[in-house]
């Protein structure tokens, strides 16, 4: 029975090249155009699949109680968390996680590495695969470090690592540390950044009395379950934690804790889901793309089937075999085209990653389930693609076929189907043109916009940070601004590229009633607004010639209250308006109230300059207070920005890590342009916009193959009907016109479908940005008329033979 399959298979393919090629070539793109992103959404949803027992892990994150909460959760918790918790239940199983910087010092040139504190008991959380090592005894004396592979390649070459010495900056003194531990090399699909691990030192309240405060939020707090039924009993009694342990705390209002699984971190952000839930539904789009075009090619050939189906009903084939016939070929020329898809993706991949920086790849032999998938694709294609044309073409009667001088096309009612699949289909590919043309100018819209402050000709130097002393500081400083092609140099706890300001503190003007509002605190030296390029739009900016602008800093030991005197402060214009001011004029030598522990402070606003985004285009532009303070102390999170011109940036780079060399020599130099530094926040959209985009174009590919395969045999199964019509005084305008126009009826009709569609799908992407494009009608009508105009191209030729045929000839065709 399969061998009769096969032959009348290869009897139709052969007598019918065109259709057929067109028909896999179709399918091949769509399985393509599927498995690439079926690739990428497995790979974005595979985060910490790899760790054993993944799914047993979770983060505690809290929710910071007051005014604060509706910043929603932080990874952060309180540090001495963990052994609160063990109090209530002594068997929990957690480790406590704390990311930094080292510097290595593995001779005269240091080197910064990512590094994470951990507790002893880590490894009975995170299962991680060893090299070398045994993880009962890791990390349980204090000068044990486990490293990656990587590294302990870079750093001991081809020798043997374990108990080889490593000297190690903290920030301190040097301490020697002692390898015990090799692990694998962190895969790509992981959001954990270390390559060293070093045990964590719990401080006593002596050592560190913030390590127990409940409002100092410092490391990450993971538990491990050995089932959901502990997860969600231990979940419910989280919700009175703070009543049994801390209702006693002086903390106005206290926070809370969600569970939240480790599978789910990476797509935690709303944004990030519908980015994944986009490339989803784009693959499967492109693929019913595919099917539609099989099933509208196959039922427009019925007519060239008929005869052979009524003479097989003749000779004795029932309905259902028939049936059967042609759904066993569909399911064989997708297999052929899945064959041919597969190569497509491959050829595909490497350009793919190199684009979007994945390391997606089609692994036949160590992925069974890969090969897997590919079997149920190829048979649910094949049969979804064969169905309906196996149930119209085995429901023809024998004797009307055989009756007819023609063969039967399906009549009106087919034509209307054949139609309304094309509609629908065009309807996918002009609702992606829409998408293509909104993602691209949003991108664009991104790398141009005005950022508030001025990018170009601005480094930005984050090693500023570590453990430099005030002296130090200075004397870069100082050095910077001397050097060539350097124009001006400052330093702030924020930087373009470094969104860790999270400092909110309370404010109020004098005569309101009541209600605090919550504004940032960004922290800054003199020049940073004049290195930014940033001018006031009233009143003046911060400088040392005012006494209030940089106050004295009192000593260690003062209790800071409402009797130090006022400082001046600068508010940007989200600020104003959210402490209740009419316009930036009116904020001027305005009094605000500053809450403190012991009362209030009152600060006098001296000038408001407008708002400026050092972070994500996704978040809203802060209200923010700026501050003149004393920088120089180490631990104060400070970035330096240096503003060049007229001269090449690396050459000034150069010079400035000359200077740090001679300055701190022991620790790492870490400078990059301001665009360099950005960079982070549009790669991904970037990305993940250019994978769509190529979706889309071939999407309107496939489409624009069907209504080629389409036009082709309606133009041929239409020779006589056009010699007729010749005959009669049809000119060949008015031909290409008749023609042309039943081909894009169903091309424009899907306008209808594509527009509501596309403005709905691409307003909500588009809300999780703040800066973004608005949605204007030349999106919807260009990407139409380019659409309309490709679909054109392709059925022109096709109408032009057909239209000048010569009348005798086609009255001749039979």
């Amino acid at each position: 029975m399969l061998s009769h399959y096969l032959t009348t298979l290869h009897r139709t393919v052969t007598r019918h090249r065109l259709y057929a090629v067109i028909d896999v070539l179709g399918l091949a793109v769509g399985i393509a155009v599927f498995l690439v992103l079926f690739l990428d959404v497995g790979f974005e949803t595979s985060f910490e699949r790899w760790i054993p027992h993944s799914n047993q892990i979770y983060l505690i994150r809290t929710i910071v109680g007051g005014p604060l909460s509706s910043l929603g959760p932080v990874d952060q918790t309180v540090g001495g968390l963990l052994e609160v918790l063990r109090t209530d239940y002594p068997q929990l199983v957690g480790a406590r996680v704390l990311e930094d910087s080292i510097t290595m010092q593995p001779g005269t040139q240091p080197t910064e590495e990512n590094v994470e504190f951990v507790d002893p008991n880590f490894f009975q959380v995170f299962d991680l695969p060893l090299v070398s090592g045994d993880k009962a005894g890791l990390l349980h004396r204090p000068d044990d470090i486990v490293l990656t592979q990587a590294k302990a390649k870079e750093y001991f070459g081809a020798a043997n690592p374990l108990g080889q010495r490593l000297t190690i900056s903290l920030g301190g003194p040097l301490r020697v540390y002692r390898v015990a531990g090799v692990l694998k090399d962190l895969p790509k699909n992981s959001d954990l950044n270390f390559d060293f691990l070093i045990p964590l030192h719990v401080p006593t309240d002596a050592e560190d009395p913030t390590w127990r405060n409940w409002s100092a939020l410092r490391t990450k707090t993971y538990l491990r379950f050995d089932s959901s039924d502990q997860v969600r009993t231990f979940d419910a009694q989280l919700d009175h934690f703070w009543d049994r342990h801390a209702a006693s705390s002086s903390l106005a209002a206290h926070p809370t804790f969600k569970m939240q699984p480790l599978l789910s971190r990476h797509l935690i952000q709303s944004k990030d889901q519908a980015v994944v839930a986009a490339m989803g539904t784009v693959a499967v789009l492109t693929l019913l793309l595919a099917v539609l075009n099989y099933v509208n090619l196959a039922t427009a050939r019925a007519g060239l089937r008929a005869r052979e189906v009524a003479i097989r009903k003749v000779t004795g084939a029932t309905r259902s075999l028939i049936a059967a016939q042609f759904m066993v070929e569909a399911i064989i020329i997708t297999a052929f085209s899945a064959l041919v898809g597969m190569a497509l993706c491959e050829l595909a991949l490497p350009l793919v990653n190199a684009a979007g920086g994945l390391d997606l790849k089609l692994d036949y032999l160590s992925n069974p389930t890969l090969i897997a998938a590919t079997a149920a694709l190829v048979v649910a294609v094949g049969a979804g693609a064969g169905l309906y044309p196996a149930l119209v073409l085995s429901a023809l009667q024998p004797a009307t076929v055989l009756a007819s001088a023609r063969t039967p096309g399906g009549g009106r009612a087919s034509s209307r189907v054949r139609e309304a699949l094309v509609a629908v289909q065009f309807a996918i590919a002009i609702a992606f043109a829409i998408a293509t043309g909104i993602i691209v100018s949003q991108v664009n819209h991104l790398r141009s916009a005005d950022l508030g402050f001025r990018r170009d000709g601005l480094i930005v130097v984050s090693s500023f940070s570590d453990a430099l002393n005030a002296a130090q500081r200075d004397s870069l400083l100082n050095i910077w601004r001397s050097l060539p092609g350097v124009a001006g140099a400052t330093v702030a706890n924020v930087a373009p590229g470094e969104d860790d300001y999270r400092l909110f503190q309370e404010f109020k003007r004098p005569e309101q009633k009541g209600g605090v509002v919550l504004i940032r605190i960004v922290q800054i030296a003199p020049e940073f607004f004049r290195t930014y390029g940033v001018r006031p739009i009233a009143g003046r900016l911060p400088d040392r010639q005012h006494a209030d602008d940089y106050p004295p800093v009192p000593p260690p030991n003062a209790t800071p209250g409402p009797l130090q005197s006022p400082q001046d402060i600068v508010v940007n214009s989200s600020g104003a308006r959210l402490l209740g001011f009419h316009d930036a004029a009116d904020a001027v030598d305005k009094t605000v109230l500053q809450t403190t522990d012991v009362g209030f402070r009152r600060h006098v606003i001296i000038g408001v300059v407008g708002d400026f985004r050092f972070g994500s285009p996704h978040e809203a532009l802060p209200a923010m207070i700026y501050v003149g303070a004393d920088l120089g102390a180490p631990g104060n999170n400070a970035l330096a920005g240096v503003r060049y011109a007229g001269t090449d940036p690396r050459r000034v780079m150069d010079r400035m890590a000359a200077a740090w060399r001679q300055i701190v020599p022991t620790l790492p130099f870490r400078a990059e342009t301001a665009d360099a530094h950005v960079e982070q926040y549009y790669r991904s959209d970037e990305q993940h916009g250019l994978i769509f985009i190529i979706g889309a174009l071939l999407a309107v590919g496939i489409a624009c193959i069907g209504l080629y395969g389409l036009a082709s045999f309606n133009t041929a199964n239409r020779v006589k009907e056009i010699g007729i019509r010749k005959t009669l005084g049809a000119s060949m305008a008015d031909v290409m016109k008749l023609l042309v126009g039943q081909f894009l009826r169903p091309v424009l009709v899907a306008n209808l479908v594509a527009w509501p569609l596309a403005f709905l799908t691409m307003r909500s992407w588009l809300s999780g940005f703040d800066e973004r494009i608005g949605l204007g009608p030349l999106y919807f009508l260009g990407a139409s008329l380019l659409t309309l105009a490709v679909a054109l191209c392709t059925v022109a030729g096709q109408t032009f033979v057909a239209a000048r045929a010569d009348p005798a000839k086609a009255l001749q065709h039979e």
